[in-house]
């Protein structure tokens, strides 16, 4: 190469170390540096390049150490099946490297109100705030743009609430988070294989971090022999105390109503405000699991599940759209309501007279008001099964049993029926002596 020698420092050939030479590794690299051809750089670009790669695995197998109360947080991912389907969850892990602790919360993504709820459930749970909470960069509580680190606002006003220090690793620096990546498989391995049936999450959740924190129970530290739970003691002393109220993990939007009522949030999912909203403004509440819908008033409107993925999908409220029905039966047809009704009551529903169907549409709506819309459904297939037919004082009380769970009067004392059996033995004519 033209200009450039492919001699040593002293201008004689570089030569390689015998093995076992008393020369360290950072000379050998150094020397390969300096006597590779690199694109028409010469001397001290090649120094630097040396040094660089001196200083860059020094790096890579420096030995972090961590304070008691510190935490790392991250991302994984595993099968749940909820409800009968298998869903791709997302669980949040958190991990003090002092005890190598770990607790996770499930959730369907991991936006920012995903990982706000699950640090504060962890929070709470433990009954303080960490020193120090280290996070991915590719975490949605924060964006690397360039030598800039953008943090969400909602993740600002968290961190400002709980009085909590923050930081984020470096850019291909795996050693900073060690801890919380390897604990990530660990609880893939231990508590999501096989798939965990899941019903209700929320409550999953709760029992989920009496369950990670069991893992650890008389288990020995993999590097400082003493046992996790013993050295957790040191991590939850060192917590700062919650403050007086808990954070809302919510990001608030604003969104204005087609003519249906409608409005898109949170990507193609199409949740209802009801008609008597359409073409206004209305506020959005996001949270981790959860839509409210405020209007003009302040007042709740709706509130749905939150709906997650790329596919469209519409949460429209039977019931909002079941009040306006009630004025306009001749709608029934091509309803919202009947389109989210069991196909044997719709097909009693749709036999029945106008008059008949406008009565028993304004008990769907009265009943559903004060005992939810499952609970109504399933009161109106009872009644339909016992009775033929859904009236209002039959639906009303299957509805109440089916909200209450079907769960069975206990009385202090046994209740005795003899005598009710011998008042309807008097009333079928048995004997005076009855």
């Amino acid at each position: 190469m033209r200009g450039c020698s492919r001699t040593g420092a002293a201008g004689t050939s570089s030569a390689t170390p015998r093995r076992g030479s008393s020369t360290g590794s950072s000379r050998r690299r150094a020397s390969r540096a300096r006597t590779r051809p690199s694109g028409g750089t010469c001397g001290g670009d090649r120094e630097e390049l040396a040094a660089e790669l001196d200083a860059r695995e020094a790096q890579g197998f420096l030995l972090l150490d961590w304070l008691p109360g510190e935490c790392q947080v991250d991302f994984g991912q595993a099968d749940f099946r909820v409800r009968g389907v298998v869903t791709r969850g997302h669980f949040l892990v958190v991990t003090f490297p002092h005890s190598n602790v770990g607790l996770a919360q499930v959730f369907w993504g991991e936006t920012a109100e995903c990982v706000c709820q699950g640090l504060r459930d962890v929070f709470e749970f433990l009954g303080g705030v960490p020193l120090r909470a280290v996070f991915d960069n590719a975490t949605e509580v924060g964006r690397r743009v360039g030598a800039e680190m953008r943090t969400s606002a909602l993740f600002r006003r968290f961190a400002a609430h709980y009085g909590l220090d923050y930081s984020f690793t470096n850019p291909y620096s795996g050693n900073e988070k060690g801890s919380v990546e390897n604990k990530v498989g660990t609880l893939r391995r231990n508590l999501f294989v096989p798939v965990p049936q899941v019903w209700d999450v929320k409550a999953y959740n709760e029992r989920l971090l009496g369950t990670c924190l069991a893992l650890s129970d008389g288990k020995p530290h993999y590097r400082k022999g003493a046992s996790e739970s013993e050295l957790f003691g040191d991590d939850r002393a060192a917590l700062s105390p919650l403050p007086a109220a808990p954070f809302a993990c919510v990001t608030w939007l604003t969104r204005r109503c087609d003519k249906q009522g409608s409005f898109r949030a949170g990507g193609e999912h199409r949740y209802s405000a009801g008609p008597v909203n359409a073409s206004r403004e209305v506020a959005v509440a996001m949270g981790a699991f959860d839509v409210t819908v405020v209007g003009a008033g302040g007042e709740v409107v709706a509130e749905y599940p939150r709906e997650w993925g790329d596919a469209p999908t519409d949460s429209a409220d039977p019931m909002l759209q079941l009040r306006l029905l009630c004025v306009r039966p001749g709608g029934w047809r091509d309803s919202v309501v009947r389109g989210s009704l069991p196909e044997q009551l719709v097909a009693f529903l749709d036999s029945e007279s106008p008059a008949d169907l406008g009565a028993d549409l304004r008990a769907l709506r009265d009943v559903s008001a004060r005992r939810g819309w499952a609970a109504t459904v399933e009161g109106a297939l009872r009644s339909l099964g016992a009775t033929g037919g859904v009236d209002a004082a039959t639906l009303e009380l299957a509805a109440a049993r089916a909200a209450a769970g079907d769960a069975l009067v206990e009385y202090d004392e046994p209740v005795d029926l003899a005598g009710y059996d011998r008042a309807f033995e008097l009333l079928e004519g048995g004997a005076a002596s009855a």
